[in-house]
């Protein structure tokens, strides 16, 4: 199995469970403070692969983008900091229930290395193909506290036969 397909995967799994994940966090924080935690855990960990990946600290004995962005990180986390202490409906959350942001961070880079790995149309079908296969797991087994929806033959079907176009899409790949 290649990297590009293994990506594929991973990246279409998180999609699926980011919505379920950041539910929790919205039914303590509404729909704004939800967008606004999950985005501000998003840039920590953007800012983080940016430093150990990509980061370059000084240009030219200047600040550079990395030490610019690690200034961004620790305003972040002061935010995150008093969002913390302020927001008592955060306390005896699930410590899955931050990991939305950080999971958004992995599909966009997981999307990225798909495609170039396997093209556009390839990386989207086995991304989305993947995505519908967990789902349909959360749902029969009521994962990350959602209700528990049962699989029907009818369902199954459906998903046999995105499965089938994805075997008819990569067979050319």
């Amino acid at each position: 199995m290649s990297a590009g397909l293994v990506v594929a995967i991973v990246t279409g799994m998180f999609i699926a469970a980011i919505g379920p994940i950041n539910s929790v966090l919205q039914d303590r924080l509404e729909t704004w403070g939800t967008v606004t935690l999950v985005h501000l855990i998003g840039l920590l960990a953007a800012a983080a692969g940016f430093l150990l990946f990509e980061g370059n600290l000084l240009v030219e004995g200047r600040l550079g983008p990395g030490l610019r962005l690690l200034g961004w990180g620790v305003w972040t986390m002061l935010v995150l900091g008093v969002v913390w202490l302020a927001a008592a409906p955060l306390r005896g959350l699930p410590p899955y229930a931050f990991l939305g942001g950080v999971l958004g961070v992995a599909v966009v880079v997981g999307t990225i290395l798909a495609i170039q790995h396997l093209g556009v149309l390839a990386a989207l079908t086995v991304i989305v193909a993947s995505q519908l296969l967990t789902a349909a797991l959360i749902d029969q087994f009521g994962w990350f506290g959602q209700m528990q929806i049962t699989m029907t033959p009818t369902r199954t079907a459906g998903l046999l036969l995105v499965l089938l176009g994805v075997v008819l899409m990569m067979r050319e790949t």
